[in-house]
């Protein structure tokens, strides 16, 4: 409960314009001295991230796809993708950890240092895709700190964000060649089991030119399907990459129709029991052998990449200290508080009966 004496020093400070205007004039000293003491300081560094060779395929395939409007949406997204990295859970924990900020501010635990951490740095995507961080704090020195514990916080994150991408990659097309290897082993077995069981030529000599023309265009584009299927797990449909497939895929297509009629139904497939089986592992086999040397050109491209997977950094501005004057922003805040206070109710308070006096009692009549 608030003290009678204490209202009724409230209502007539309120009501008195001469109380009011020493009040005003109080507070808003108190806040000018804020603003000024203790004197903040404003530690800075600018950072360009720039992508690995995934990232700049990336790019690439979204001038090959989409033209300017995709390009720009690929670029803002990598770009967002940065200002997420940069202020993400990751990259406060490290910068904590490389500090000892735990022990520094003395902080019950780890969640509790990383909030005060944020209340002190800023990270902001500036024009370019350039990380702008700052860090506001009473010690220059421990400022310039900050910042450079977020810079290298930010790369560490970013490269291994690289080598893990590759590392997926990697594993995947690793364990699609395995399959495709042993596929292979056991078409190529069955082929040649099947071929010594039944006396027969070499396929070439026993199906004639024209179905091995065929089998092989189907083995072809089955694989090209493959290789579009795989590609699409790592690239977007308008990347140079896969249009460059789907086209490839469209024109073995054509060439199988072209096939089929320049062989007038000649050798058709379905001949006897023991040439359509023969055919069938034949088709497989080719089948096998074309997915293999699919998986090992990934293999091969994704092995090349690990060389370059890191995205490096580039400082543009070396952390340091803004030699420009800042001021606290509690106090600014608290001034500004004060102003419009006083200018609203010093207008105002004609209008409101504010700047009244208090009306006397009139003297009662004694009969």
């Amino acid at each position: 409960m608030i003290p009678a004496s204490w209202k009724a020093g409230a209502v007539r400070t309120a009501q008195s314009p001469t109380r009011r205007r020493v009040l005003y004039a109080a507070v808003a000293v108190v806040a000018v001295l804020l603003c000024l003491f203790p004197r903040p300081h404003l530690a800075r560094v600018k950072l360009l991230p720039q992508g690995s060779n995934s990232g700049a395929g990336a790019l690439i395939s979204a001038l090959g796809g989409g033209g300017v409007q995709n390009f720009a949406a690929v670029l803002g997204a990598q770009k967002t993708n940065y200002l997420v990295i940069g202020r993400s859970h990751d990259v406060q924990q490290d910068v904590v950890q490389r500090l000892d900020l735990v022990d520094l501010w003395n902080s019950p635990d780890q969640a509790a240092a990383e909030r005060k951490l944020g209340k002190k740095v800023d990270i902001e995507l500036l024009t370019g895709g350039v990380l702008e961080v700052t860090a506001r704090d009473t010690d220059p020195v421990f400022a310039q700190r900050l910042v450079e514990g977020f810079s290298a916080a930010i790369q560490t994150r970013l490269a291994g964000l690289g080598q893990e991408q590759v590392r997926t990659k990697r594993e995947i097309v690793t364990a699609r060649l395995e399959e495709a290897n042993t596929a292979l082993e056991v078409a190529e077995r069955d082929l040649n089991a099947f071929r010594m069981q039944n006396n027969l030529p070499s396929p070439e000599a026993e199906l004639g030119a024209a179905v091995n023309t065929r089998l092989t265009l189907d083995a072809q584009i089955r694989g090209k399907e493959v290789e579009i299927e795989t590609a699409r797990r790592f690239q977007t449909d308008n990347s140079m990459r896969v249009r460059t497939l789907v086209s490839e895929l469209a024109a073995l297509r054509r060439q199988r129709a072209e096939a089929d009629q320049a062989s007038n139904g000649e050798n058709a497939l379905a001949l006897s029991s023991q040439t359509a089986e023969y055919v069938r592992l034949y088709r497989e086999q080719k089948f096998a052998e074309t997915i293999m040397l699919v998986y090992r050109r990934f293999f091969e491209e994704v092995s090349v990449e690990a060389l370059s997977a890191e995205t490096t950094v580039q400082v543009i501005e070396r952390p340091h200290i803004d030699p420009d004057r800042q001021f606290n922003l509690s106090g600014i805040a608290l001034l500004l508080l004060v102003l419009l206070a006083a200018a609203f109710t010093e207008i105002y308070a004609p209008m409101t009966g504010l700047a009244r006096r208090p009306r006397r009692p009139e003297p009662q009549d004694p009969r």
